[in-house]
Parts: structure tokens; C-alpha cells; sequence
């Protein structure tokens, strides 16, 4: 019932949060006429992200769906902040704008991954590439309404739309958690077999330790390697406004083509996971997507052609994330650490945009070579990814079948 309730909020709370999200560092470069002031928001937003998912991390693994929930608090206070952007007092408002997007974000990113874990424990790829497809949805259609808004509307009403979707999702999974949280196996993460059999047996618990942080750090770099396309869309959308025209709507169409294909691609690699090894494919599509982005910058004025572009990208993204995560949980859980993994997860995310980020916000000038970083450094992950998944598995085997234990 949960994962209902929980693909519920995901379809909602996607559109309310990117109505207005997906266009704010949008916002600010129209408020400000300075691509670094963006890029610093971006920044800095990033950086609070970082902070309040690492000084929160074990009350979200608690209660996830309770911060779900007070993300409505500095949510509201993020969007009213947007309006101060019109104001004398706008660099006032970014700053407020990126504290609490940044607060908002963080209250919502990881618990919802951690509600996702704890809700389909026993459910394969499909399941995962289907909640995507959801998710996505929601994504689609604020990006879709909110660049019509954007254009042809006051701020102010897409932020009143925005509060009240989100609170109608939130409440039926809050309600849920009400009722259950006082239940023994409720929020736990899951423990293998193995790990219970072990537990008392010491060279295997300082085995478990060694291979734990093993698997984490590992994890963490692919996910700095391939979570810089996490930042694809915030670099283009500034970068189409710095060679064309400042029209929401653009770019509200080649977002939604991304996450449109990247939705349906999840649903396609979550089925075909739990079939075949996808291995190969998502080499494959490492270096064709790590190619096109290379390319998009040089045909930014052909808006029909990037919408293709973005679309094939996003549908090409979707097999190597949802081969990583069910790849990265299965192992992780084996060892108790599924929890620990996800966050790492996020902030290898939150670090690479950093990374992509920074580079922009030397000069206007650096839009290119960022988009060359993050091409390569995805293209490099058809090495990186199946070596990972070569040696996290010798690791396990041997540690669950007691070899080289001394």
C-alpha cells in the first residue's frame, strides 16, 4: 500500500516542485543578467543539499515520510522568495531562494529514495523503472505548464499551484506513516541472511567492515562519474538562453523531451533487467549519449533538433541508472548498507553538479568545455561501470563463501 500511495506523491510532488524548479536558475539569470550569479544559486543550493542530508541522514532514515512532509515548510519560503527576484531586493531573494530550495530539496530527494527502498523490498528492476516512469510524469507536465506560465503568467500563480499539489500528495503517505510507525519492521532497512549468520564471528565482521566502506566508496565514484548528467539540463537551459532567444517555453520542450524519454527508457531497462544482462546496452549507451552532449551546444538555434537530441539522451541515461541502482541495492543490502548506499548516491550527485557548476561560473565562455567534461566523463563510465560490477561481486562472492578469510 505504501508504494501506491508513494508513486501517488512522486506524480504530484514532481509537478509541484519543477512548475517553478526546473526554470529557477532561469529566473535568476533573468533577474540578475549574470550567468555566474545562476551558477553560484547552483552552487550553493547544491552545498546546502550536501549539509542537510548529511546532519539529517539518520532522522530521515527513521522517518522519511515525516520529511516529506515538513518539506512544505521551507518549500513555501522558497517560493515566495522567487518573488522578491522582481524586486529591488533580489539578490535578498536569491540567496533565501537557494537556503530554501536547497533545504526543500533535501527533505525531499533522499527520504523519497528511502520510502521507495523500504516499500519494495521484494520488487525487482520493473518496479523501480516503473516508479521512475511516474516520477516522470509529474516532471513532464509541471516543465510543459510551467514554461507556458512562466511566459504568459504572474509568478505568483504557479507558485499558488505549486503549495497546493504538493499538499495533496503528501498527505495520504504522512496518514500511512501515522498509522504504522510504531510497528517493529517499519522503517528498517533490510539485513541478509549472511550478514545475521556472521554477526558473531569476528574476522567476518571486520571482513564485512572492509567491504562495506569498499563497496560505498566505489559506488559513490561511478555515481560522480554518471550523476553529472543530473546538471545536463540546468547548464543547456542557461546556455540556450545565453545563444537564443529567453523563451521559457523552449526550454520547458526539450526538458520535457528528456525526461519524457528518460521516464519511458527507465520502464524499458527496468523490465528488461529483471530478463537479460544489460550490461552491454548500457556500455553502449554510455558512449552514444556521452557523444551527444558533446554535440548540442554546436545546433543550440534548432530547437525541434535538440528536442530529439535531448530526448534520445534521456532515453540512453535511463539504462545505465536503472542498471546501477539495482546492481548497487542488491549488493549494498546484501551487507546491511542499502540505506548508507542511497545517500551516497545523492551526494556523489550533489558534488559532481558542483563540480560541472563551478566551471560555469568562471566565465560565460566556459559553456563549452563543461559540456565536453560532462560528455567525457559519461562517455567514461562504459569502463568504469562494468569493471565496478566485475569487482564488487568477486568481493561478495568471496566474502559469502569464505574465501581468503585469513
Amino acid at each position: 500500500m505504501q508504494l501506491k500511495l508513494l508513486n501517488f506523491h512522486k506524480i504530484l510532488s514532481q509537478f509541484s516542485s519543477n512548475i517553478v524548479g526546473a526554470f529557477i536558475a532561469l529566473i535568476v539569470y533573468q533577474s540578475t543578467g549574470n550567468f555566474s550569479y545562476a551558477f553560484l544559486f547552483l552552487i550553493l543550493n547544491m552545498i546546502l543539499r550536501l549539509t542537510f542530508s548529511a546532519l539529517f541522514f539518520k532522522q530521515m532514515e527513521n522517518h522519511p515520510q515525516l520529511f516529506l512532509f515538513i518539506k512544505i515548510i521551507p518549500f513555501l519560503f522558497y517560493l515566495l522568495s522567487i518573488l522578491l527576484l522582481d524586486t529591488h531586493l533580489k539578490v535578498l531573494g536569491i540567496i533565501i531562494a537557494a537556503i530554501f530550495h536547497g533545504i526543500s530539496t533535501s527533505f525531499k530527494e533522499l527520504p523519497m529514495e528511502l520510502t521507495y527502498s523500504y516499500s519494495a523490498l521484494n520488487k525487482g528492476a520493473t518496479s523501480n523503472g516503473f516508479s521512475k516512469l511516474l516520477e516522470n510524469l509529474g516532471i513532464i507536465l509541471a516543465i510543459i505548464m510551467g514554461g507556458l506560465f512562466l511566459d504568459n503568467l504572474p509568478k505568483w500563480i504557479p507558485i499558488i499551484i505549486s503549495c497546493t499539489v504538493y499538499l495533496i500528495s503528501i498527505i495520504p503517505l504522512f496518514l500511512y506513516y501515522l498509522l504504522h510507525k510504531k510497528e517493529g519492521t517499519f522503517n528498517k532497512d533490510a539485513t541478509s541472511n549472511a550478514i545475521e549468520s556472521f554477526k558473531d564471528i569476528k574476522i567476518k565482521e571486520h571482513q564485512q567492515q572492509v567491504i562495506s566502506k569498499k563497496l560505498l566508496v566505489r559506488y559513490f565514484f561511478i555515481y560522480f562519474c554518471f550523476c553529472v548528467y543530473d546538471g545536463l539540463m540546468n547548464l543547456f537551459s542557461l546556455y540556450l538562453f545565453k545563444v537564443n532567444a529567453e523563451c521559457y517555453s523552449f526550454t520547458a520542450y526539450i526538458q520535457a523531451g528528456f525526461y519524457g524519454l528518460f521516464g519511458l527508457g527507465c520502464f524499458v531497462a527496468g523490465k528488461l533487467d529483471d530478463k537479460i544482462d544489460i550490461t552491454t546496452l548500457c556500455c553502449f549507451a554510455c558512449v552514444i549519449s556521452g557523444a551527444l552532449v558533446c554535440v548540442v551546444p554546436f545546433v543550440a538555434n534548432i530547437i525541434a533538433l535538440e528536442v530529439v537530441l535531448f530526448s534520445l539522451i534521456g532515453f540512453l541515461y535511463s539504462f545505465i541508472s536503472i542498471f546501477c541502482y539495482s546492481r548497487m541495492m542488491t549488493r549494498c543490502k546484501i551487507m546491511g548498507i542499502g540505506n548508507k548506499a542511497l545517500n551516497g548516491r545523492a551526494q556523489a550527485s550533489r558534488l559532481t553538479q558542483i563540480f560541472i557548476y563551478s566551471i560555469c561560473a568562471i566565465s560565460p565562455v566556459m559553456f563549452i568545455p563543461a559540456f565536453f567534461v560532462t560528455g567525457i566523463m559519461f562517455a567514461s563510465c562504459c569502463y568504469s561501470i562494468p569493471k565496478n560490477e566485475e569487482r564488487t561481486r568477486k568481493m561478495l562472492v568471496d566474502y559469502l563463501e569464505n574465501n581468503k578469510l585469513y
